[in-house]
């Protein structure tokens, strides 16, 4: 099973290009393509040197563009080259900071940055094309159906009947809805990619334009589940999510978000529970892993 290698450039001519020190880097993820710099007045900036999609820049310009519509911003960029950027850095906390002991605020925040972004989207699309949204929303969603349920069925947690049921359920909704059952999101709206600034002004991080299955609503299921992943309290949010999704989501058709969702929690289980094992998940793990099983089962 292959997994998505993280591409970097050398930091180091970018650091002496720019008269930047570099003070820390691996803090987010472990990851190595984002650090901490600081300039000789000891003002500190976000460099980005990998992982940057082929709209990132773009989209962050739409997004200041039109910033005043939004119920958040993003950071500035202040400078850019070839597979980099420098952005401002944002003093404050992460969403997920607030996930247990503000955990209806956090969801609230996410939908309302989740419906805030479309507008961001529908502008950027006015002079751009993103690809094909039936066609490589169906590719995206089959491939990661059959990648992330992987590790679950060797772990014994399913069977391969169960996700074909699941793929068919896919493809008769496809059939139904043809390109409006896929929609343009960004991918992550999730608790470490939204930042609550010291002024308290928000700050969506990292813009991306993906086309993913659960038009209106993939954007706000892709929080709630990390959300899980990321919460210490394991049965105090797996019996708010049911009612969260309700509440936000109440002119959706229930069946079609339940099975979206049971995709999102196929992801978190087979993708980053069991198969990558990530350490930045809270509370009790088997527990978690267990109750992810249910939202994959719908048995809730």
């Amino acid at each position: 099973m292959k997994t998505k290698k993280e591409q970097s450039v050398d930091i180091n001519p970018i650091l002496e290009q720019n008269n930047l020190t570099l003070v820390e880097t691996g803090f987010f993820r472990n990851k190595k393509t984002i650090s901490l710099v600081e300039n000789k007045k000891k003002e500190r900036f976000i460099l980005k040197t990998g992982g940057i999609e082929t709209h990132q820049i773009k989209l962050m310009q739409t997004a200041k563009e039109i910033e005043s519509e939004l119920c958040f911003k993003v950071p500035g960029i202040i400078k850019k080259g070839a597979g980099w950027i420098l952005m401002e850095e944002i003093s404050g906390k992460f969403l997920n900071d607030y996930y247990d002991c503000q955990s209806n605020r956090a969801v609230e925040i996410s939908k309302k940055i989740s419906d805030d972004y479309q507008k961001v989207l529908a502008e950027f699309l006015k002079g751009e094309s993103a690809g094909n949204l039936l066609e490589d929303g169906k590719k995206w969603l089959f491939s990661r159906l059959c990648m992330w349920s992987g590790p679950i069925i060797e772990a014994g947690f399913i069977d391969f009947r169960q996700v074909e049921k699941l793929e068919k359920e896919f493809e008769t909704a496809i059939k139904q809805k043809d390109e409006k059952f896929f929609g343009w999101f960004h991918g992550n709206i999730i608790g470490d990619h939204i930042k609550i600034a010291n002024d308290g002004n928000l700050y969506l991080l990292d813009l991306h334009i993906v086309p993913r299955a659960g038009k209106n609503y993939y954007d706000f299921l892709r929080a709630l589940d990390f959300m899980f992943l990321k919460s210490e309290d394991n049965q105090k949010i797996f019996k708010a999510i049911p009612r969260w999704t309700k509440e936000y989501l109440s002119d959706e058709d229930w069946e079609e978000v339940k099975l979206v969702f049971a995709f999102r929690n196929i992801g978190t289980l087979g993708w980053d529970a069991l198969f990558h094992k990530v350490e930045y998940t809270h509370g009790n793990m088997e527990e978690k892993k267990q109750l992810m099983l249910k939202f994959i089962k719908r048995e809730y």
